[in-house]
């Protein structure tokens, strides 16, 4: 089984890159280097990008892959995908405030084709924060946690040695949250606790230092958001869910508001679509 990271020559695909590195080597999985030519790209700049991967992955005696193909970048990709067994697709994204249907980004793209992989999508704010990753938060809503989404966020902090922390966030609304008392928000967030807590003990049987923490809100991506300002995680895990190639003109969708403000690194973990 394969990693496959896919690489366009930007900064921002290689650190997608090295992220890939890191969970491949943890899952022990073979790494591929994937580019599909675009005239937008420099060949020179992806030839070094795959260098500099190759000599990183040199130190945990790795040896990647060189895929190079031809065709529509997306659609050539999903047909690689279908024709290679892989296991997780990386490919980095940034934050576009202007959308055009006919001229939509590579990963915006994948995000909308049902692929037989999972989808790892990475917005990058801080570049070096893959040399240094130490502190990794998955943020959700009350206990809505899958597993596969908790073991790609507790294999990255494996491959990181990085502590681990499951922020749990509760909306509610003004009224609501006006009559909670103590005793109500305890036994709450109790329910909430023992829900999880079963990840509390797979995280310390994989020896990842892993803390459960919860907040009360009226908006989720603000909360989410003002926690990352007051703490010092170098990496954040999303669960994102895939959408039509229509459904991100309607507004703004949380994930987007999300990438486009985060203050960290951040992953957002799409699963595959299952075979019905």
């Amino acid at each position: 089984m394969n990693a496959i990271a896919a690489i366009n020559g930007q900064v921002t695909s290689e650190v997608a890159a090295l992220y890939s590195l890191h969970f491949a080597r943890t899952q022990g999985l073979s790494l591929i280097l994937l580019h599909v030519a675009n005239p937008d790209d420099s060949i020179d700049a992806v030839e070094k990008s795959m260098a500099n991967i190759e000599e990183a992955a040199g130190e945990y005696d790795m040896v990647p892959e060189r895929v190079i193909l031809e065709g529509s970048p997306a659609e050539t990709a999903k047909r690689y995908l279908q024709e290679n067994k892989s296991e997780i697709l990386f490919c980095s994204t940034r934050y576009r405030q202007r959308k055009k249907f006919l001229n939509r980004a590579f990963s915006e793209k994948l995000r909308s084709m049902s692929l037989p992989v999972d989808l790892a999508e990475v917005r990058v704010v801080h570049v070096h924060s893959t040399l240094s990753t130490e502190r990794i938060v998955l943020p959700i809503k009350e206990d809505r946690i899958s597993v596969e989404k908790f073991t790609f966020f507790a294999s990255m902090a494996k491959a990181y040695k990085a502590s681990g922390e499951i922020y749990s966030v509760t909306v509610t609304s003004k009224k609501k949250r006006a009559r909670l008392d103590l005793g109500d928000t305890k036994r709450n967030l109790q329910k909430i606790d023992d829900r999880l807590s079963h990840y509390r003990y797979l995280a310390k049987l994989m020896n990842i230092p892993l803390r459960l923490k919860h907040s009360i809100t009226l908006n989720e991506i603000d909360q989410v958001l003002h926690h990352l300002s007051h703490t010092d995680f170098q990496l954040m895990i999303v669960g994102g869910e895939r959408l039509s190639a229509y459904s991100s003109f309607a507004k703004l969708k949380p994930i987007e508001r999300l990438q486009r403000f985060t203050p960290v690194n951040t992953i957002a973990f799409y699963l595959r679509k299952k075979a019905r």
